[in-house]
Formats: structure tokens, sequence, C-alpha cells
């Protein structure tokens, strides 16, 4: 049982290429401050999914989180992209899973996409949410997560 349970464990964590947090500063995170994730592709003949990871804790005051995205290339050309993530049902009850007041849900952004050139890209993203002084509180981590698609 325990070789199941150890290579199952090992193959999830053997799709994965990249995955990184950035911790927002007293869960404020300011309008201005942008979250860079610098990420190594070194097979462009591969397909990969794109993953947004978010922790958000119970006090967010909103049910949902946009996003501004920008994405530089080896060579610099810039794709840019809005995105708005649902952190909560109409209900009001969170969205995935949570451990005392800290919610956490990973968030399918491009599926089976290819990386067309090999080295570092960049990927940068800002809040666009509108509040009051331009800082948003309750985001606890924001990540990116890059696997390998099946």
């Amino acid at each position: 049982m325990m070789i199941v349970i150890l290579s199952i464990s090992t193959s999830c964590r053997q799709k994965s290429v990249y995955e990184s947090y950035h911790r927002i500063t007293e869960s404020a995170w300011n309008q201005d401050t942008v979250l860079v994730f610098d990420l190594t592709i070194p097979d462009p003949k591969k397909v990969y999914n794109l993953s947004f990871m978010v922790r958000n804790e119970g006090r967010y005051s909103y049910s949902n989180l946009w996003l501004f995205i920008a994405i530089t290339p080896p060579t610099g050309k810039v794709t840019t992209d809005t995105l708005e993530l649902a952190l909560a049902k109409p209900t009001g009850e969170w969205l995935g899973s949570g451990l005392h007041d800290l919610y956490d849900r990973k968030y399918p952004y491009k599926q089976t996409i290819f990386f067309p050139e090999v080295g570092k890209y960049t990927i940068s993203v800002r809040q666009g949410m509108r509040t009051p002084n331009g800082v948003l509180k309750g985001i606890h981590d924001f990540g990116v997560a890059l696997d390998k698609a099946l």
C-alpha cells in the first residue's frame, strides 16, 4: 500500500515543472505592486498547463479577483491579458480548500499550451480590483504553477 501511495505522489510531483508563491505583505496587495515569476522553458515541443494559485483570508471583502497579466518570452514581445477569478460562490461560500481562516485554490489559466522559445519567460501579475486607496486586503499569497500536460 505504501508503495502505491509513494508512486502516486512521485508521479504527481514529476508533472510539475514550476511552482512558486509570493506572500502578500500583511495581506494587503497594492494595485501598483507587480508580482513577478520567472520560469525557464527547456523544451518548446512540450505541452503545458499554466495555472494561478490564490490563498485568500476569510476577511476578503469580495467574491472575485481581477488580474492584469503580462507574459514576456525570451524575445521580449509581451502578451497581456485581463482575467477574473471567482473566489466564492454566489451564496458567499469560499471556493477551494480551507484551513482555519485561509482558503487555497488553483485556477487553470492556459491549458495545453506551447511556449515556442527555449529560455526564460517572465509572468507579471497585478491585481485589478477597484478599492479605496488601491489596496486590496485579504489576499494572503498568490502563485503560478506550470505543469506538463498529459
